[in-house]
């Protein structure tokens, strides 16, 4: 029996070689069920960047500098709002500032109204000519001018604007033709003149009345004027008869030596041409020769300050208002500043005409540039800031204390009457006769009467005051000079209209 049972039973050894050989068998299965092992590469995706660059490229005797060209992958549809008209202004600022508040109040106004925006630039005197000219020159001058000079350059060159359509709405017969004249080329009108700038003797009514010089007051003429500044003149006590400007770098030396320029018989042109030149031609020459004997001797005697060979435009007016001078010739700019800082001495300050010839300053114009593209509208705004004829008395010339007089008859009219009738005694004569009288203006010429780019350009260019100058303070040889300057202008002359 025992050995039946060992014949049917499994030995150990014999299950573990069993479960080993599935074990391994199971293993290689596994392994051979796997996938693949696949390797893994990273992909690499460019950013791409625009750039824009700026690339030097020289060439022979200059270099220029080019910008890279941009490739637009995309481009947006974007909604852009409609922007509103914008007119850049320049404005000549003034020596009484409540002018331009006068301009920046009604500018804005009337911008209000029409849904436009304004730019204004103030410019200082001495400054707007070059400043303009520059802009010119560079192809971005301003779409209009409010008070500015020169305007002969512009309109003869033909880079503006006619207004003979705001000339008759603002009336043309109620505008003095001196100051249409002013603004006229060719038959057209091409400014419109912003007031009259009249020169008036400012005295010190206290001063003649010490001096015993009353018979003296009002002088009827340029030689009257040179005997009451000797009886006024005290150096020792720190004042001079008249201050006589003599700056290089100021608009008041060459006006004021135009008075004696043209009351002594000189002048200047007869027409635009080589032949019609009259500076350095008999009778003119000796016109032009006494009125630099007269600068000379008062220079010499010391009827001005010793230190007016280097005044500025506002020089004369400090040396009044500090007390310095007796008398000064200039428009009222003087007698606005007495009138709002030393009332006192606006109280015993008298103003008379320059006779025989008072002259007319006011070459400050309002213009606008053909380059603009708002014609109807910088048009519109000048016509603004003139149609209200009260208001524009009121705010730009009364307010100034008539440095500014009004362009327009019935409005000069107006003050007379209110003269008459005891307003402003300071005026020792009725303002409207001397308004009325005005035939000279400072950038014109002479009996030709008219502006043209030579004159300004003479004027702008301070090449008058530089012959004053040369004469009176350097004691040149006044025949020579004379010759040189005639010779100057002609040949400018020649240059500008042509001719031989």
């Amino acid at each position: 029996m025992s050995g039946e049972k060992s014949k049917g039973k499994i030995s150990p050894s014999l299950i573990v070689a069993i479960v080993v050989i599935i074990i391994l068998l199971a293993a290689l299965v596994y392994y051979a069920t796997l996938p693949p092992k696949v390797e893994v590469v990273p992909t690499v995706v460019p950013t791409t960047i625009i750039q824009t660059a700026l690339k030097t490229e020289t060439l022979p005797g200059t270099t220029i500098v080019r910008t890279e060209e941009r490739t637009i992958v995309q481009t947006a549809v974007t909604t852009v709002a409609p922007t509103r008209p914008k007119l850049v202004i320049y404005g000549r600022a003034t020596f009484v500032p409540p002018q331009m508040y006068w301009v920046e109040k009604k500018a804005r106004e009337w911008a209000a109204g029409k849904g436009v925006d304004v730019e204004i630039t103030w410019i200082p005197v001495a400054e707007i000519g070059t400043k303009l000219t520059a802009a010119v020159e560079a192809g971005a001058p301003p779409d209009l001018v409010i008070n500015g000079h020169p305007v002969a350059r512009f309109a003869e060159a033909g880079l503006l604007l006619p207004l003979d359509d705001i000339v008759e709405k603002l009336n043309e017969s109620d505008i003095y033709e001196v100051k249409r004249a002013t603004t006229r080329w060719g038959g057209h009108y091409y400014a419109i003149s912003t007031m009259f700038e009249i020169t008036w003797i400012h005295a010190r009514t206290d001063l003649i009345k010490k001096a015993g010089a009353e018979n003296l007051w009002p002088p009827k003429n340029l030689d009257e004027l040179y005997e009451l500044a000797k009886k006024l003149n005290d150096p020792a006590h720190e004042v001079w008869g008249l201050g006589i400007p003599l700056g290089l770098k100021g608009y008041d030396a060459w006006w004021q030596f135009q008075h004696y320029w043209i009351a002594y018989g000189g002048a200047m042109m007869e027409s635009k041409t080589p032949e019609g030149i009259l500076i350095g031609k008999e009778p003119y020459r000796s016109g032009l020769k006494k009125a630099f004997e007269m600068y000379v001797k008062m220079w010499k005697e010391g009827l001005t300050p010793p230190d007016s060979g280097e005044w500025v435009d506002a020089s004369n007016n400090q040396a009044y208002i500090n007390g310095r001078i007796a008398m000064a010739i200039n428009p009222l700019s003087i007698y606005y500043a007495l009138v709002t800082s030393k009332p006192e001495l606006a109280a015993v300050t008298s103003l008379a005409p320059v006779l025989p010839v008072s002259i007319d300053l006011g070459d400050e114009s309002c213009f606008v540039f053909k380059a603009t593209k708002y014609p109807d509208l910088a048009k519109d705004l000048i016509y603004y800031l003139f149609k209200d004829k009260d208001d524009y008395t009121k705010g730009f010339c009364e307010a100034s204390s008539w440095y500014a007089f009004p362009i327009f008859k019935s409005q000069v009219q107006k003050i007379s009457e209110r003269w008459k009738k005891g307003e402003f005694k300071y005026f020792a004569v009725d303002p409207a006769k001397v308004v009325e009288a005005i035939r000279y203006f400072e950038s014109g010429s002479w009996p030709l009467l008219e502006r043209n780019t030579v004159c300004e350009g003479f004027r702008e260019g301070f090449i008058w005051t530089e012959m004053i100058q040369r004469v009176v303070l350097k004691g040149e040889d006044m025949d020579k000079i004379i010759d040189e300057y005639h010779n100057r202008f002609v040949e400018e002359i020649k240059r500008v209209y042509g001719g031989k």
